[in-house]
């Protein structure tokens, strides 16, 4: 699962799944979904800060929450949940005061109700905490020189890996098309500098299309390396597993988040 500070931890997608007459509205009315999705963000994530601050001992962290913030909480479906239906609900309140439309104002309290609702599930089902954090990578860098490869598209994401075989959340995708035969490059946008402390190396995710790319290393990568495709091609290697799982729950109850 991503980390709560995961760039694009919460996509257009999420709430396209919601509603689908999202980028219509939001190109007819002139809202910035994007803006919508960071308000949310930011408004749950501090809430969450205080909540954790609030109960102390009870989180594993708690002596270093204040420096590290909440890039050990991992976006479960229900937080995942609450943060889509509260960018939702600021997304159709901003259409309703646009045009006062009451199907926008029905849509606005809809939203509001089902925010409200994954907010306290959230709370019945704890926040979920990973010790050691590996942040979803950057857009990883594709080199392209003169080689053997035939005239193809190839897409490639990239995630971190810890000495437990745990893999982060996959990066953005990137992509080349390729007129002529090529030799490809992959590699870390970060390099060895950039790489997280629990970091031991990385897997490398590809295929010809922008959808179903798959793992291609046998064994992780060393931070700094570059991957080549090789002569033989690209593999039917595994997906991705999704970014990591949590090392504890922390359970926020009503008492502190009403005072």
């Amino acid at each position: 699962m991503a980390l709560f500070t995961d760039s694009a931890a919460i996509t257009i997608d999420d709430l396209l799944l919601y509603e689908t007459s999202l980028v219509s509205v939001a190109s007819s009315h002139g809202i910035n979904v994007d803006t919508k999705i960071a308000l949310a963000m930011g408004a749950i994530g501090d809430k969450l800060m205080q909540w954790l601050l609030a109960i102390g001992a009870s989180d594993p962290q708690w002596l270093t929450r204040r420096t590290i913030g909440l890039s050990t909480v991992i976006i479960t479906p229900t937080l995942r949940r609450w943060i889509t239906f509260d960018a939702l609900s600021r997304f159709f309140a901003e259409a309703y005061n646009v045009q006062l439309n009451t199907r926008f104002q029905g849509k606005w309290t809809e939203y509001q109700g089902q925010a409200s609702d994954a907010e306290a599930m959230t709370f019945a089902s704890g926040l979920s905490i990973v010790s050691a954090p590996l942040p979803q990578p950057a857009m990883p860098v594709i080199s392209v020189q003169d080689g053997s490869m035939p005239a193809q598209a190839i897409f490639v994401q990239t995630a971190w890996v810890d000495a437990l075989g745990t893999e982060s959340a996959v990066s953005p995708v990137n992509g080349e098309i390729l007129s002529g035969a090529a030799e490809v490059a992959v590699a870390m946008a970060e390099g060895a500098i950039g790489a997280p402390a629990a970091a031991i190396g990385w897997n490398v995710y590809t295929s010809a299309l922008q959808t179903g790319l798959t793992r291609q290393n046998q064994q992780s990568l060393p931070i700094g390396s570059a991957w080549q495709v090789p002569a033989s091609g690209l593999i039917q290697g595994p997906p991705p597993t999704g970014g990591q799982g949590p090392s504890w729950y922390v359970t926020l109850t009503r008492r502190i988040l009403r005072g």
